[in-house]
């Protein structure tokens, strides 16, 4: 599936696979099975030989695969096959998310979350239900927020494009004012060019993590 999935990055083709498992391939039942079927729908803007060449070097020489970098080309792969562009833009820096590793922010932090931790456990004019989530939030500051983490990823694996680190964590906060107030802040902002500019970076994050190149650059 990892082929699959790099050979639609590569060429710049959206991809949706439909399956009833958390993962593709997987077999609920074995002897329920009434045969294998298959049925796909395609509109090739390449030629044949660039397509399956593609999909064949990816899978003879692409690693094993990462779980969590398996699922962000998956979401990425079928971002633009949704309905709205705000549905496109959504999916497209929710696929960012998988690829986030928290890294822990040190003794210093450590200690003063500690601390804030021990004078909520002894705020007994709290309730305990409350006590337990602000308790749980408290702890995760002891790590980056997977905003930073994205952050650190853009700037890490891509240097050499200096924008790119604002650019994500712009989208990721233009995100964050979907989600949370169903329209950005401003009503001027045009999704559609903002997924491009989403699509350019991650198809390059991608192609940086595996070592591989873009057949279709931009």
């Amino acid at each position: 599936m990892q082929a699959l999935l790099w050979m639609a990055i590569s060429t710049g083709v959206p991809l949706r696979l439909e399956y009833l498992s958390y993962e593709p391939a997987s077999v609920f039942d074995r002897t329920a099975s009434s045969g294998a079927t298959m049925e796909g729908y395609a509109e090739a803007g390449f030629s044949p030989v660039i397509v399956f060449g593609e999909l064949q070097d990816a899978f003879d020489r692409l690693p094993q695969p990462d779980e969590k970098l398996l699922l962000s080309m998956e979401i990425f792969c079928a971002a633009r096959l949704e309905t709205s562009q705000r549905a496109v833009f959504l999916a497209l820096v929710s696929s960012l998310e998988p690829l986030a590793r928290e890294a822990d922010l040190g003794p210093e932090v450590h200690a003063f979350v500690d601390r804030a931790h021990d004078m909520l456990r002894g705020t007994e004019s709290i309730p305990d239900s409350m006590r337990a989530s602000l308790e749980g939030r408290l702890l995760q500051l002891k790590a980056e927020s997977i905003r930073q983490a994205l952050r650190r990823l853009v700037r890490t694996v891509l240097p050499e494009m200096a924008n790119a680190e604002e650019i994500i964590d712009e989208a990721y906060s233009l995100r964050s004012q979907l989600i949370h107030n169903g329209v950005p802040s401003d009503l001027d902002i045009d999704l559609g060019r903002e997924s491009d500019v989403i699509s350019t970076i991650v198809r390059k994050l991608y192609s940086k993590l595996l070592s591989r190149n873009l057949a279709r650059d931009g």
